[in-house]
């Protein structure tokens, strides 16, 4: 054998040495990479069946305590309240302490019903299956198998496809029916979350009493007349907390003379400033299932501006008499507090371009900015012209301060 087909032979051998070795290595990355999608497949069937049994309960729950075994409303009042487990099975607990309060209880004084959607043969797996994400083995972060060494000469994709049909033989994927059925507008459930006064009244009454001293008895009237509903109870109460209040204010007024401490606690000249804002506040809460409250402050800025601006000054009145120098000085915290909210306001419209066209009005000074918050009127008095600047709209004054009109005056 000549050297030159010596040297062939040889390099024939190595590089089939290397091809097994190579295909050996790619089999088992194969085989590693088969039986992880399968272990993940597996539990995502695991989960898809969980949460569609929970689901399919919870409708089931709904339609057998209030619509009357009806599962279409049952639907509708699981995809109203969150159209999810969590949300849907804290708006069941709500009913259900409210049943457990009231006299005649109605889910009609809570819910209203939309048009329906499902047949009457539909069952709950059924409903929850549209709820429910279905099972799948081609993930976001799924990694694709490629072959080693030489074996990637011969990779066009094919040993991931390998794969995915070994996963497929041993993890069934049933047609996804999430998100099929949508409901409208008017085929679902709206709800009256002032039905649950009940169970607010139970609270009420079942909640822990104040009265150690004249403050205390202030806040506990406060409470009561934050959860009170009855007119004429409400007037009752306002007499006693401004009686009460007097009282206090006479008290510290009398304690406070030469004193370098604060008739009042921290906690309580807390709680003083705070109910007082937050009464101010009421018509632009928003209340979620759970109970949690929030400010719907998008659109309201203004108008909550001017709230709290009102709030501060009625503390300032209310309370100067008591001469306590503490609590005013937390009162004009808030003052301050208010004063960065609204600076943080002005300048994130002044920084949005598409705000900024929209409702800065260009005035030459603070007097013409003023005349045109008014209308024009004609002689018998009959508005021509609607006022250019109105409330909530921005101004830049000659200098470049800025301004927000609250319809009362600029700030």
């Amino acid at each position: 054998m000549s050297f030159a087909s010596g040297f062939v032979t040889g390099l024939a051998k190595s590089v089939d040495d290397q091809l097994k070795n190579d295909m050996l290595r790619t089999q088992k990355r194969m085989d590693g990479m088969e039986q992880y999608r399968v272990t993940r497949g597996r539990a995502d069937r695991e989960r898809k069946q969980k949460e569609q049994n929970e689901v399919a309960e919870l409708l089931q729950k709904f339609a057998s305590s209030y619509t009357n075994g009806d599962l279409d409303y049952a639907e509708q009042i699981f995809l109203t309240a969150g159209g999810n487990i969590k949300d849907a099975s804290d708006y069941y607990d709500v009913l259900k302490k409210n049943e457990a309060v009231s006299k005649n209880f109605k889910i009609e004084n809570h819910v209203t019903f939309g048009e329906r959607v499902r047949g009457k043969d539909t069952t709950a797996a059924q409903i929850a299956e549209n709820y429910i994400r279905g099972v799948t083995t081609d993930y976001k972060d799924k990694e694709s198998v490629k072959g080693v060494g030489l074996m990637s000469l011969f990779d066009r994709g094919n040993f991931d496809k390998q794969v995915d049909s070994q996963v497929g033989k041993q993890v069934s994927t049933t047609p996804n029916a999430f998100g099929l059925v949508k409901r409208e507008p008017n085929q679902r459930a709206t709800f009256d979350h002032s039905g649950t006064i009940a169970y607010k009244e139970n609270e009420k009454n079942n909640r822990r009493k104040y009265g150690s001293n004249y403050v205390e008895d202030l806040i506990s009237l406060e409470e009561e007349y934050s959860y009170e509903t009855d007119d004429a109870k409400k007037k009752d109460l306002n007499a006693k907390i401004k009686k009460r209040r007097a009282d206090i204010i006479t008290e510290a007024a009398g304690k406070n003379k030469n004193s370098k401490t604060s008739f009042f606690s921290k906690p309580n000249r807390d709680t003083i400033v705070k109910s007082a804002i937050d009464a101010t506040m009421k018509k632009y809460e928003q209340k979620s299932v759970d109970g949690t409250i929030t400010l719907v402050m998008k659109g309201n800025e203004v108008d909550i501006f001017n709230n709290k601006a009102l709030a501060i000054n009625n503390l300032r009145k209310t309370w100067a008499p008591a001469g306590d120098a503490f609590l005013n000085s937390d009162i004009n915290n808030q003052q301050t507090i208010l004063e960065k909210e609204i600076d943080i306001y002005k300048n994130d419209v002044y920084s949005d371009p598409d705000k900024r066209a929209k409702v800065f009005k260009p005035i030459t000074s603070p007097e013409d900015g003023l005349a045109q918050t008014k209308p024009t009127l004609d002689t018998s008095g009959k508005i021509i012209e609607e006022a250019k600047i109105k409330k909530g709209d921005m101004v830049r004054l000659p200098n470049g301060e800025l301004k927000l009109w609250t319809g009362f005056g600029f700030i």
